[in-house]
């Protein structure tokens, strides 16, 4: 029986493994395409910024824009309320004597009514609650309702003659429509063209 050596079994040397080739690498970026994709990314970044602050000021212009409206038409609710008493107030005025006729209780009345729709419209016209243009004015059909015409030769044809009922607007929109009775027949209105003030109005619609 031989003895094996410890050289025996002893592995055998692997042979060093070649360098890999520098083909082999990823080569690396030239520092001018470097700085080149590099400026291309903060030109992105800036576009996406600038469109983002362009964004926000518009939210905010907006929503102030909102705001404004929103307290500049708050007490319209209110005023639309308030309007049907400022008719009764007329109402009630209209329907008592007047004149000689009345005695001092009537004639009481009648100056305590006057001085209440005083008041009232006086308070109406402090939030830019106003009437529109009534008698004499020309038909405007934005803030007039036509329900009647007559002939009346002696004033421009699209005059209004009477109002029924008072409109009023706040600030700029029309809070209610007067109702008025128009002329016809007569001479043309200055600054009279179709579908403007002082046209012709068809009460059958």
């Amino acid at each position: 029986m031989t003895q094996e050596t410890p050289e025996a079994n002893r592995p055998e040397p692997t042979p060093a493994e070649a360098p890999e080739s520098p083909a082999a690498e990823d080569a690396a970026p030239a520092p001018e395409a470097r700085i080149a994709e590099l400026e291309a990314e903060v030109a992105k970044l800036k576009d996406a910024y600038i469109r983002a602050h362009a964004d926000m000021e518009n939210l905010r212009k907006r929503t102030a824009a909102e705001m404004e409206q929103k307290l500049k038409y708050a007490q319209q609710p209110l005023a639309s309320a308030i309007l049907p008493v400022a008719d009764n107030l007329r109402r009630a005025l209209s329907a008592v004597p007047q004149g000689e006729a009345a005695d001092d209780a009537v004639r009481n009345l009648i100056v305590g009514l006057e001085m209440t729709e005083t008041e009232l419209l006086g308070a109406l016209e402090r939030n830019q609650v106003k009437p529109v243009p009534g008698v004499g004015a020309p038909f405007d059909p934005h803030v007039h309702q036509a329900v009647q015409e007559v002939e009346d030769p002696q004033v421009p044809t699209g005059t209004v003659v009477q109002v029924f009922q008072t409109g009023y607007q706040i600030h700029d929109r029309l809070l209610r429509a007067a109702m008025v009775v128009v002329s016809k027949g007569g001479p043309k209105g200055a600054g009279q063209e179709p579908g403007g003030p002082g046209k012709t109005v068809d009460t059958q619609a």
